[in-house]
């Protein structure tokens, strides 16, 4: 589900399988950020000491990267 409250302005949800390996079978739900620049965003994340749970991967839809918050749950971080 796509929506577009503005033009180039999306909030979008993804539902996968129960069984999809992508996402830890103990987390149910990632909080995926779409950002401009994914190379920009991890310079500034190695700045202020926030380590990569994966590195970057580059695939058909983007160039992903997750980061945990403080409590262990994943955070996709995504450039289209």
């Amino acid at each position: 589900t796509i929506i577009t409250p503005q033009s180039g302005n999306e909030t979008i949800f993804s539902f996968f399988s129960e069984n999809d390996r992508y996402f830890p079978t103990e987390q149910q739900v990632m909080l995926n950020f779409q950002v401009e620049n994914l190379d920009d965003s991890i310079k500034h994340l190695e700045k202020m000491g926030v380590p990569l749970v994966m590195e970057k991967t580059i695939n058909e839809f983007g160039k992903f990267i997750w980061i945990e918050d403080p409590e262990g749950r994943r955070i996709e971080l995504w450039e289209k």
